[in-house]
């Protein structure tokens, strides 16, 4: 029914159909179609499927019409490739081409053009040529030199399977006749242990034997160097053995490598040995080259000799053998250390018969032994300056030392006319703010106009900048106080519209807590004209909130939000400003003033928020973080990766396991992918945990499955410093191994990762060796810095090694390295532990050179050097120049240090005096401070005052005394002898929840076995261990009075001066029975501690009260 109903044409169709035919027909020459769309177009009544293939055909013509140009030029460029080139697909053909030339093998006319192509693929590094040239080797019948180590280390870049690898050496070794020598094998092995690859070097040397080949003298210096740089000493000791027993003729350096590794294992007999054994080498030909390793494995035994106290032994062993001036040095240190006056003289003849020329600071520790020898003194003194005319202030230093005891002025005036007129360039800022601190304003600015001012106009000439702003300010303030108006504004108006130093500027007013001079800044340059953004209101902003002036930031985002340039970076201020004031619930409201505004918090703003509540002392802020974090998510703003390490940073032993499981939740569910940063993160914050299951099951996650991979260094160098911090050496060198082998390039994290874990165990020389590789490694030397540096002087300076330390801070200006205030405060530190603070103002000097601004840390270790050699009155005088020169205020470290300084010194009024000054600083004591007052009042016999402050300090400032404030106070009653109060100590060290540390006890054991209170002994030993019959007090609470750390050799101790008296004897012998039944693993032995417990006896002796347990 529907098709017979008529279809009405549109107006018009008829003709534009008609048309479209017509064209159509033309071009395409369908006379058939042309009919049959005829009829369809020209009968009035047509089904309505006809009329929907006309519209179509109509609309497809349209297309080709509209497009004909673009379907001609396509159809042209088509047929034109065709002509040309013949195939539709050149990138394939041509592809196919290239595949085809590369797939084609090399072929060679002889085995010498073969073995010459080898050869330069090698050392090119032509990877795939050289594997070309291992298989064109194998089907040669005659010998030819193949560099084997090129070959390993390209299968290993190519992933070879290490099967594969081992079995191509296999045939190499057994099957070519005269293709291989122990040349070549040496090579290989050579190659590997620069790698550190001991499993395949060992490998390696088990196939020798099936080819018929042995290890030489070379071999074993390559497996001794490896081992010894792997600090298996062990690997070491036994390829010994083996060269013994197959009486191996070793090399020089494989002898070397020995004394090292004996030297390493302070084992100073057997490196004597085999020095004695080198010695004939090394009067040779052997030192007459550039080599230096013999003089430096000298210096290391003359280094052993002084720690061991063995040097008048070693000295007869240096006549004949060449020395440094490093070794004179060291050993006259040591021998001024003793005062062995006849041994220096000795020392001193054995450096001028080998014609050794004295260094600076030898010259000064001469001068210091022959301290009261005007005569002596005099003379060194003449020959320092005739010999190092540029020397420097530490032998001036060394002679005013002498000066100042045998009150010799007239050499004292010497010296000072020889170093008047010699000044450093850098001491141009010491003394422009020496002057401003002694408000010779005048004297300043003459200073600047003439010294400074034209200095810095060439500088800005050539593009450089040599004045820091700490001068231009100390200028600045002093032209304004004297009346000098035009000096000043020239300063600040020097360049009105460069925003930029404006900027810097108000940050460095903001930085030294200077908030009007920040505003005077802006001011300036608002009046200058400069086109002023929302940078430059934020960066006032800023300094209001570092000023900590909430009020005046408050103030100034209102004239922001009046003048239009508040964002998002506007809020975020405002927010970090109210969060450094507590005040979390004004910071979040700040949110909604974001949102009103029409601004959308981003995660900078939510991790401002997150990381002051984290780190909050308050336990109920932290806990609301979980609470931030929902409505972070609720915002559609996801944590990232800086949320995470926020949340990480903060977890320690003492976190709760809620927020510990909460945290690596969150790291499992972010979306973005786990990088080597937050890796690093969340290992170092296993490792703060503590928990050793936690830490394993993040280190299996690492290395198992396809998901993680370790293939960055960033990565190895978070399980090198995770695996250094648990100890496991072996771990450590065993990923460092295989970064190396897989040929990834370390980073200086990595490396500071490496070096500082080999440092923490114990093993700076380690680290300083692996610095020396990696320095002549052209790959890895880019990649050495100040911090890896550090590492290594910090190692030397916690083992007093100055020696060391000044090498290698000489190494690190020979390098050209960035040095950090740190790196001089390690270098003040390692003075103040070895008590050389004559060196001090030569480290000053270099800081200042280098523009390097001391800081509260500098300060504090040189206030610690002097107190612990007892030069108080440096120690106040340094404090004065603190305050006064760089306006720094003493904190409770160096108050601490000037106590402790006063205790050494039994100086205990001038402490109370410190005491009392501190107070008034407002800085609060701390238990420290309290255990350094116990021991004040202890030096100077008050027992009693000593309590005294304990109980008032502790009630003034909440103090809760710890272990240590404890046992200072114990062994305060115990030197006063005073047992009974130290017992009545003890028990409310139990009462207040304070365990006993093994100090405690063994000063308790040692007292009361000198007052012949043996059962009182008695009862405190078995506290300590745990055992039935403890005094009453430690009884009613076993578990805190046990000590866990207890030595055996305490015990063995009180045991052996208990076992000296008759009434202590039977004793000692029920109380040993005890031990042995209830502690069998406890190695206890009264006859090895006889001779220690005499002294007790000695001491005690017939002062006591007879037996009992005394008053508890």
């Amino acid at each position: 029914a529907q098709a017979s109903l008529p279809v009405h044409p549109r107006p018009g169709s008829h003709s534009r159909r008609e048309l479209l035919l017509s064209i159509f027909a033309s071009h395409c020459g369908g006379s058939r179609l042309i009919s049959v769309l005829s009829n369809q177009s020209m009968n009035p009544v047509t089904s309505s499927m006809s009329a929907a293939e006309s519209d179509f055909l109509y609309q497809v013509w349209s297309f080709i019409v509209a497009a004909r140009l673009e379907l001609s030029l396509f159809l042209a460029a088509l047929l034109a490739h065709f002509l040309l080139f013949g195939n539709s697909s050149p990138q394939k053909s041509k592809k196919k081409k290239e595949n085809a030339q590369s797939s084609t093998p090399l072929t060679f006319s002889s085995a010498k053009e073969l073995e010459a192509v080898f050869a330069e693929a090698a050392k090119a590094g032509q990877h795939k040529q050289v594997l070309q040239c291992w298989a064109a080797s194998k089907k040669l019948n005659e010998p030819i030199a193949v560099p084997l180590a090129s070959v390993v280390e390209v299968m290993q870049r190519f992933k070879k399977e290490p099967d594969f690898i081992q079995k191509e050496i296999y045939s190499f070794l057994t099957k070519r006749n005269g293709a291989c020598n122990m040349a070549i094998i040496n090579d290989l092995l050579d190659s590997l242990a620069k790698r550190l690859d001991s499993d395949f070097v060992e490998q390696v040397v088990a196939m020798l034997p099936t080819g018929g080949f042995e290890l030489d003298e070379h071999s074993y210096e390559i497996m001794l160097t490896m081992y010894f740089t792997m600090r298996s000493f062990d690997q070491v000791n036994r390829i010994v053995q083996e060269t013994k027993q197959k009486k191996v003729k070793l090399t020089t350096r494989a002898s070397l490598v020995i004394i090292k590794a004996a030297l390493k294992q302070e084992n100073f007999d057997d490196a004597l040995e085999k020095f004695r054994e080198l010695k004939n080498l090394w009067d040779g030909p052997a030192m007459q080259g550039p080599s230096m390793a013999p003089r430096h494995i000298v210096a290391q035994l003359v280094d052993m000799a002084c720690k061991e106290h063995q040097l008048e032994r070693f000295l007869p062993e240096l006549a004949r053998v060449p020395l440094s001036d490093d070794a004179i040095h060291l050993m006259v240190s040591e021998v001024v250390k003793n005062r062995d006056l006849p041994l220096l003289k000795q020392v001193e003849e054995l450096a001028k018969s080998k014609n050794i020329a004295f260094s600076e600071s030898t010259y000064s520790q001469l001068i210091k032994g022959y301290k009261g020898d005007d005569v002596k003194v005099r003379q060194l003194f003449e020959e320092a300056l005739e010999k190092k005319p540029d020397a420097g202030p530490d032998i001036c230093l060394a002679v005013l030392n002498c000066c100042s005891q045998t009150r010799n002025f007239e050499l004292a005036d010497t010296c000072y006319q020889h170093f008047a007129d010699r000044m450093p360039i850098a001491t141009l800022s010491a003394f422009i703010r020496f002057h401003f601190e002694a408000e010779n304003y005048s004297k300043v600015c003459d200073m600047y106009e003439k010294d400074a001012a034209p200095v810095r106009q060439q500088a800005e000439s050539e593009g450089r900048s040599v004045l820091d702003a700490r001068m231009e300010r100390c200028v600045m303030n002093a032209a304004l106080k004297c009346g000098r108006s035009a000096l000043a504004q020239s300063l600040l108006t020097e360049n009105p519209s460069d925003v930029a130093k404006h900027i810097t500027m108000i940050r460095n007013a903001a930085a030294e807590q200077n908030l009007p001079a920040a505003m005077d800044i802006f001011a300036s340059l608002k009046k200058s004209g400069a086109e002023l953004n929302s940078v430059v209101y934020n960066t006032v902003l800023d300094a209001c909130v570092e000023c900590s002036q909430l009020e005046k930031a408050t103030s100034w985002m209102d004239q922001m939000k009046a003048d239009g340039m508040t964002d998002v970076v506007t809020y975020n201020t405002l927010i970090k400003a109210h969060l450094q004031a507590s005040n979390f619930k004004r910071a979040r409201s700040i949110l909604d003033e974001m949102r009103a505004e029409k601004l959308q918090p981003n995660c900078i703003t939510f991790n401002e928020i997150v990381n002051a509540m984290v780190s909050s002392s308050d336990w109920q802020v932290r806990r609301e973080v979980w609470g931030v974090l929902k409505e972070m998510q609720e915002a559609n703003v996801k944590p990232n990766q800086v949320t995470c390490s926020i949340l990480l940073k903060n977890l320690n032993a003492s976190s709760p396991d809620s927020d510990i499981t909460q945290t690596m939740n969150l790291i499992s569910n972010m979306e973005e992918q786990l990088d080597e940063v937050l890796l690093s993160s969340v290992v170092e914050a296993c490792v703060r945990i503590g928990k050793a299951d936690l830490l394993n099951t993040k280190l299996k996650q690492l290395m198992s499955g396809d998901s993680i991979r370790v293939n960055g260094s960033h990565t190895f160098g978070s399980l090198i410093k995770a695996y250094g911090h648990a100890r496991d050496m072996q771990s450590v060198w065993r990923c460092w191994k295989e970064m190396r082998n897989r040929h990834i390039k370390p980073t200086s994290i990595t490396v500071g990762c490496m070096i500082e874990a080999v440092v923490s165990n114990g093993d700076p020389d380690g680290a300083w060796n692996l610095i020396q590789e990696l320095g002549e490694d052209p790959q890895c030397q880019s990649v050495l810095n100040a911090v890896i540096y550090c590492s290594v002087l910090k190692g030397f300076t916690r083992e007093r090694n100055a020696q060391r330390v000044w090498a290698v801070y000489e190494e690190m200006q020979k390098r050209d390295i960035d040095l950090s205030v740190v790196t001089y405060n390690t270098l003040l530190d390692c003075c103040a532990r070895c008590g050389r603070m004559d060196g001090v103002p030569e480290i000053l000097a270099d800081m200042k050179q280098a523009k390097i601004k001391p800081n509260i840390i500098t300060y504090s270790t040189m206030l610690k050097g002097h107190c612990q050699i007892g030069d108080l009155t440096s120690a106040f005088r340094l404090i004065k120049e603190m305050k006064e020169e760089a306006g720094l205020v003493p904190d409770e470290i160096m108050y601490n240090s000037l106590l402790d300084g006063c205790a050494q010194a039994s100086l205990a009024d001038e402490g109370l005096k410190v005491l009392e000054e501190m107070q008034e600083a407002g800085v609060p004591p701390s238990n420290f401070t309290l255990s350094v007052l116990v021991k004040l009042m202890s030096r100077a016999r008050r027992v009693d005052a000593a309590f005294e402050i304990v109980n008032k300090l502790s009630k003034k400032y909440k103090l809760t005394p710890n272990s240590h404030v404890y046992a200072n106070l114990v062994q305060t009653c115990c030197f006063g002898r005073q047992l009974p109060r130290a017992l009545k100590t003890l028990e409310e060290m139990i009462q207040q929840k304070v365990q006993p540390d093994k100090r405690t006890y063994a000063m308790l054991f040692r007292a009361a076995v000198q007052q012949n209170q043996f059962e009182t002994a008695d009862g405190l030993v078995r506290a300590a261990l745990g055992l039935p019959g403890a005094l009453h007090f430690l009884a009613r609470a076993p578990t805190l009075a046990m000590c866990a750390g207890i030595e055996d050799h305490v015990i063995s101790e009180t045991l052996a001066a208990m076992q000296g008296y008759p009434d202590g004897n039977k004793v000692a012998a029920d109380l040993l029975d005890i031990i042995k039944q209830k502690k069998p693993r406890m190695h206890v032995d009264p006859a090895s501690c006889q001779r220690q417990s005499d002294s007790w006896q000695t001491k005690g002796k017939g002062k006591g009260k007879g037996k009992g347990k005394g008053k508890n």
